[in-house]
């Protein structure tokens, strides 16, 4: 009889939340034990207390020797998340799910904590090199979607294969009739935009939102749900078992999906298959805050969303208004769109005397 392959799924792994990144690499493995071979993952938690435990943390994954277990050879390791791809192994294969996005594409965004500092750019520069390290050593170099291909192409310079990975629960979504309710799900992080449904709810007077998820931003969303006045209308649902999920999409009658630069996002693809149509965002807050840059960004996403809208969401409008706060340090983001409401008075008054003096 064969012995069957071994091989080991390496991943991040994040106490007290999970979200889509958990869910990719457990199903990855029950997928390669269905399948006849012998996995098993093996994660360690990513420590992000000071700058060098992220160093520390690639370190550990470096000084495992996960050649063999129990007397027997591990055949191959299929790495995922930053730092777990340090490891070191002669059949090492990579499917990034997503980097450490704070030192590359989020950086100098209100979702990274990075300065221009030279300890900073010193870090950025060795996270880059355990990625550069860490990746080209591989056999094989996966990307879980192609927009983080494309970020491993344009940070990196090194080329990826894109591989999609369906939804966990994928020929079990069913739709249903739409409820009162819009939904959300994931983890609850900052750079996923959780408080833009809650305060889309304020404007939805008849309308209620499903929250599922944890993460570190759960208690400052129940403040603001409580300062908005939505608590009756905001349902928080910590944990969701399958058949309670499923229940819950085949009963939205939207789902919404708020993350910047989502890598793949198993969400969108469970409200397709539930039926259940998708709001979500052009992101043009971002190409603002891309334009003004780190000094100058507000986390105020309402004001900036304002000043998006007084813009016509018109990308040079955009920014030619970013370029105008950029200039002008001492100004507010509420001095701004004063300025900006006042020109839309003007040009309506304008308008309205011209249109008078033709007829």
């Amino acid at each position: 009889m064969k012995t069957p392959s071994r091989v080991l799924v390496a991943a991040v792994q994040s106490p007290f939340s999970e979200g889509g990144a958990e869910l990719h690499v457990r199903r990855l493995t029950e997928e390669l034990v269905a399948r006849g071979v012998e996995a098993d993952l093996v994660t360690i938690p990513l420590i992000e207390r000071e700058r060098f435990d992220l160093v520390r943390s690639a370190l550990a994954w470096r000084s495992l020797d996960v050649t063999e277990f129990g007397g027997r050879p591990v055949d191959a390791v299929v790495a995922t998340r930053f730092p777990s791809y340090a490891v070191r192994h002669p059949n090492k294969i990579v499917w990034v799910i997503h980097q450490y996005r704070q030192a590359y594409d989020q950086f100098g965004s209100p979702w990274s904590d990075f300065t221009a500092s030279k300890e900073d750019r010193r870090a950025r520069e060795t996270i880059a090199e355990i990625d550069r390290l860490g990746l080209s050593e591989a056999r094989r170099v996966f990307a879980n979607s192609r927009t983080v291909a494309a970020r491993l192409r344009k940070y990196n310079g090194i080329e990826s294969e894109p591989l999609y990975h369906p939804p966990p629960l994928v020929g079990r979504y069913r739709t249903g009739p739409p409820g009162d309710y819009a939904l959300s799900v994931g983890r609850l992080d900052g750079w996923k935009r959780p408080d833009l449904p809650l305060r889309a709810l304020v404007h939805a007077p008849e309308a209620r939102l499903v929250v599922v998820g944890r993460g570190p931003e759960e208690e400052r969303l129940k403040r603001l749900a409580r300062e908005l006045d939505l608590e009756p209308r905001v349902q928080w649902v910590s944990e969701a078992g399958d058949e309670a999920l499923l229940e819950l999409y085949a009963g939205a009658r939207l789902v919404v999906v708020a993350p910047e630069g989502e890598d793949l996002g198993y969400v969108p693809l469970e409200a397709f298959l539930s039926g259940k149509p998708v709001l979500t965002t052009d992101d043009a807050v971002d190409l603002f805050d891309r334009v003004i840059g780190p000094a100058a960004a507000s986390r105020d996403r309402l004001a900036v969303a304002e000043t998006v809208q007084l813009c016509g969401h018109l990308p040079l409008a955009i920014r030619i208004a970013a370029a105008r706060l950029r200039h002008h340090p001492v100004w507010t983001i509420d001095r701004l769109n004063r300025g900006l409401r006042t020109e839309h008075r003007r040009l309506s008054e304008q308008g309205h005397e011209d249109s008078s003096g033709s007829l």
